[in-house]
């Protein structure tokens, strides 16, 4: 279950601190003290209790609450103090609530409550599809700077945005669900801002008619085109419908067709319907005479020849009051009352009955209604009056404990039988990721700072969730999660699972996690689970964000299979899909699997890595790792922090815009700015979903630079990064000084504290076998394996010390698709060439190796630190992120090799190099130099010996080009020694 806290376990906790020695604190580890502010008995605020968020009781490895680790001086630190600024002061205008007030504007409108000021911009703007998000990553946003620095402003902020948001969720509560005002009694109100979508009539209900009359009261809230008051089909290509009105200014338009629009025969009316006002409408279709008809008011405003009856379409399967058989047509936004379908053609006397001003001369016509829907009943069921048992459906139901900052009818289009695209005039966009980020900064607030009101608010957005989802079948649930971009549920599945652990009765918690199951994408999670890549072509946050949740229902459950979906998932994408600088995706989609340089240098879209994709990567990997702590995890958590998730936020001060990369452009000789597009303010600045996950990015730089194991026994020393780790269970403080990445060395010391504990060092894999650790001064005889972890298991002491030394070498990582194409790797950073040319730079180092192996000879340092210079072209660390206001530096995350000939230092053999290679795409000198360094030259020529034997084996060698390279590297002896 979760380790949450309440304000009650402060007396726990207190009790608790009386137990750890002296030399531990329960406050904060704050920024410029090792120890906790205040002393004893002073009565001094220690800050916020250590709050981890969600623990699970099969984690093997567990976090860190963020006041227990604080980072020091570093590149870190100045970008996470970039967003505190942000945090502190957004939107520069003063006031301490004004940022919230901006992240409440659009869910206060929403509830129908006043709503001064303005809203973030971007996607959270009037009308977006996407509206509220935004606020749920700043609600977790300020938790995590509350939660990391105690400073109240955060709290204050919090506090304050999750009352009004409840108070959102209560006024939301008083909406009108059913009926409105009719005409005569009561009516259907259809569109947005009700629930009320569309009305569903029966299959069939026109089965036998040849003849037919439509009538009906409408009252337009808007002047709508192409919207339908009714449509009667059998598909997309055979109907009857009648539409409010075709143009601006005209009048409503009649039509029947067997063949599409194409073939529609169309009767226009020649005076429009009124907006704001009661307006009756009827059709007639006459077989006797083959003529439509259209009446407003009564009165014949459009007529014309018809050929067509009800009886030609067939049996009509949709049949809707308020909706188009065409998606690009919008819902009808009136409200709709006495709907009556005759199977004859009403003759002009008796229309004028139906549409008397009294409201009651319809009802003495001598005609029997085929269908009779009055709308006076509550529910979602539409009576059918008659008698004849037409009942229709209403869609567009809603359930108590909705929360957003758009109507709740965007949920029902999504939902069957609408199932509407992202796109059109009802697009749907993510609802469902929405109301994660909502929901999971609500549960942020209450696991990160305490704040209980956000708890209930959150209880009831899962109640609700539950009302709206267990009325959908497992086949039209996937149907729903497979909508591209308006099926992404985030990971709701997360949160639900996490609020079945957090609720207070068995049947509730029951309901929550059958909730958390049906965010399942079953054709994705049983391909993971069979190990079969189908990612290609997939949105790729849509499908990454689940696997965070399968795990949380792994985690409630003990159900293996959502713990194999996720894992297997991760290695489908790490590393076949993986940049160079831990992204993922083009143009937001996962393409082939191994498919990593295709389009680089063509006109193909240049919008790679997008920063939410490697947001998502790192939470799975994180949690990934607290059941199997596999250093592979952590290897792939480090290449996407340092590189993609550090270089995303901008090196500018800013409080009004995150500036936050959206995309991260890696084709050659671009930069973080595509076309006239900005990426740091694609969107807006505020209100992208980058910008979103940014928020919460550049706030938990320390989450994972420690871990523990489930005993406290062990302390995992997972990240170089200079902090202080409070650990008052065990009454440790540790502090770690380093420069890493500029330098490859850290110290741990144990500034208080004493105890038996082992410590794990993780060992990169990128680290030379003259990794090294001293304890005290003395060297350690311990083998370091390159991606593992370390252990020293000793009694530890008050002023102990580790120092460990990883020496930082040049490196080339090489693209899967082209092993020719390569970045060039510092230790963990990725280093770019700063150079505009949109094409590969091509560099050659192989004649430049010695034994070593050592890449750094032909690369020269400068007087900056972290830069570089080789082959003419400046390398710099991809993670400093355009320090100048209006300029963004080109790079080249990637370049070309250029290795015509085997050669060895000056030694030419006249063989073929790059035209030449193996199965893996790999060339005779890679593979020679990928068993450097070598301790002897003698080493060296076995290796180009057993290499070459295979090459001649497998054909690409002559017997002569043996011999030659053969005897180059004998010659090479003193090249290679320098």
């Amino acid at each position: 279950m979760s380790e949450h806290l309440s304000r009650r376990d402060a007396l726990r906790l207190g009790a608790l601190a009386a137990t750890v020695p002296a030399a531990a604190s329960v406050g904060p580890a704050r920024a410029d003290a090792a120890a906790p502010t205040g002393d004893a008995g002073t009565g001094a605020d220690p800050g916020p209790l250590p709050r981890p968020g969600w623990v699970a009781d099969n984690w093997v490895v567990k976090p860190f609450a963020l006041n227990q680790v604080a980072l020091r001086d570093g590149i870190f630190q100045q970008k996470r103090d970039r967003m505190l600024n942000y945090a502190r002061n957004y939107p520069g205008t003063g006031g301490v609530l004004d940022g919230p007030d901006r992240m409440l504007h659009l869910f206060r409108a929403n509830a129908g409550l006043p709503a001064p000021g303005t809203w973030p911009g971007g996607w959270d703007t009037p009308n977006h599809l996407l509206r509220g998000h935004f606020t749920g990553h700043y609600l977790t946003m300020l938790a995590q700077c509350y939660a990391d620095t105690g400073e109240e402003i955060f709290r204050e902020k919090l506090d304050y945005l999750v009352t009004e948001l409840g108070r959102c969720q209560r006024e939301l509560d008083r909406r009108n669900f059913g009926r409105v005002a009719g005409r005569a009694g009561r009516a259907v109100r259809l569109g947005d801002p009700h629930p009320n979508q569309y009305v569903l009539m029966p299959a069939g209900i026109l089965d036998g008619v040849t003849e037919l009359t439509v009538a009906t009261w409408v009252n337009l809230a808007a002047a709508q085109t192409a919207a339908r008051i009714f449509s009667f089909g059998a598909g997309p290509q055979s109907y009857l419908s009648l539409t409010a009105r075709i143009a601006a200014g005209a009048g409503p338009r009649f039509a029947i067709t067997t063949g599409g629009s194409a073939g529609e025969q169309r009767v226009d009316a020649t005076v429009p319907v009124p907006v704001g006002e009661w307006a009756h409408l009827a059709v007639t279709l006459s077989a006797a005479d083959a003529t439509a008809r259209i009446y407003l008011d009564g009165a014949e405003v459009g007529a014309g020849a018809v050929t067509l009856g009800p009886a030609n379409l067939g049996r009509t399967t949709d049949n809707w009051i308020g909706r188009s058989p065409a998606n690009n047509d919008p819902l009808l936004t009136a409200t709709v009352d006495d709907l009556r379908i005759y199977d004859r053609a009403l003759g002009p006397d008796e229309i004028r009955a139906l549409a008397a001003p009294d409201g009651t001369a319809g009802t003495s016509t001598a005609a029997t209604p085929l269908a009779w829907y009055r709308f006076e009943e509550e529910g979602e069921t539409a009576a059918d009056h008659s008698g004849n048992g037409h009942a229709a459906t209403i869609v567009g139901t809603a359930h108590p404990g909705f929360l957003a900052a758009f109507p709740e009818g965007q949920f029902s289009r999504l939902e069957p039988p609408t199932f509407q695209p992202n796109s059109g005039p009802n697009a749907v966009w993510a609802v469902w990721y929405t109301c994660h980020k909502i929901m999971r900064g609500l549960l942020n607030a209450y696991q990160l700072v305490g704040n209980e009101e956000a708890l209930a608010i959150v209880f009831r957005m899962g109640d609700w969730a539950h009302s709206r989802l267990s009325r959908i079948s497992r086949a039209d649930l996937d149907r729903m999660w497979d909508i591209y971009s308006a099926g992404e549920a985030g990971s709701m599945n997360e949160v639900m699972a996490e609020l079945s652990a957090l609720a207070p009765d068995r049947e509730r918690r029951a309901r929550y996690l059958d909730t958390a199951k049906a965010f399942t994408f079953s054709t994705l999670f049983a391909a993971s689970l069979a190990q079969r890549d189908e990612l290609a072509g997939r949105h790729a946050n849509q499908y990454m964000a689940p696997n965070i949740g399968y795990l949380r229902i792994f985690e409630r459950t003990g159900e293996r299979d959502y713990h194999r979906a996720a894992r297997n998932f991760w290695s489908m994408v790490v590393p076949h899909r993986i940049f160079s600088n831990g992204g993922a995706g083009q143009s937001e989609h996962f393409r082939a699997r191994g498919i990593i340089t295709s389009g680089f240098t063509s006109g193909s879209d240049p919008r790679h890595a997008e920063t939410c994709c490697a947001y998502n990567m790192l939470r799975l990997t994180r949690n990934l790792f607290f059941h199997d702590p596999d250093p592979a995890y952590l290897d792939y958590y480090e290449k996407a922090l340092h590189n993609q998730i550090l270089s995303s936020r901008r090196d500018v001060d800013s409080v009004t815009s995150t500036e936050v990369t959206y995309h991260q452009n890696m084709w050659p000789g671009r930069s973080r700015r595509i076309g006239n597009v900005v990426e740091y303010s694609r969107y807006g600045g505020n209100g992208s979903c980058c910008n979103g996950t940014g928020l919460e990015s550049h706030t938990k730089y320390q989450e994972t630079i420690y871990f523990r194991s489930a005993d406290d026994s062990a302390l995992y020393v997972n990240l170089f990064i200079a902090s202080v780790l409070t650990w008052p269970e065990r009454g440790f403080v540790i502090s770690q000084e380093t420069a890493y990445p500029t330098e490859g060395a850290s110290t741990l010391r144990f500034d208080r504290g004493h105890g038996r504990l082992r410590v794990k060092l993780r060992v990169p894999s990128w680290a030379g076998a003259d990794y090294t650790v001293r304890v005290n001064g003395r060297q350690q005889h311990v083998k370091a394996v390159p991606g593992s972890y370390l252990t020293l298991d000793r009694w530890w002491r008050e002023g102990d010390r580790i120092d460990i030394s990883m020496p930082l070498r040049f490196r080339v990582e090489k693209a899967l698709d082209d092993r020719s194409v390569q970045s060039i790797m510092y230790g963990p950073t990725l280093m770019v060439v700063r150079d505009a040319t949109p094409s590969y730079r091509e560099f050659t180092f192989f004649p430049t190796l010695g034994l070593d192996g050592d890449l750094g000879r032909a690369i020269q340092p400068t007087g900056t630190p972290m830069h570089f210079s080789t082959h003419g072209y400046l390398l710099a660390p991809y993670y400093v992120s355009d320090p100048v206001p209006g300029e963004f530096n080109a790079y080249h995350p990637y370049v070309r090799r250029v290795e015509p000939e085997v050669v060895f230092g000056s030694v030419r053999t006249g063989v073929p190099n790059d035209g030449l290679r193996d199965a893996d795409g790999e060339t005779f000198l890679d593979r020679v130099w990928a068993a450097a360094p070598f301790r002897r030259h003698g080493d060296f020529l076995r290796t180009v010996r057993d290499v070459s034997d295979e090459w001649l084996a497998a054909g690409r060698h002559t017997a002569a080009q043996r011999r030659a390279i053969l005897v180059a590297a004998v010659r090479a002896r003193r090249d290679l020694a320098h």
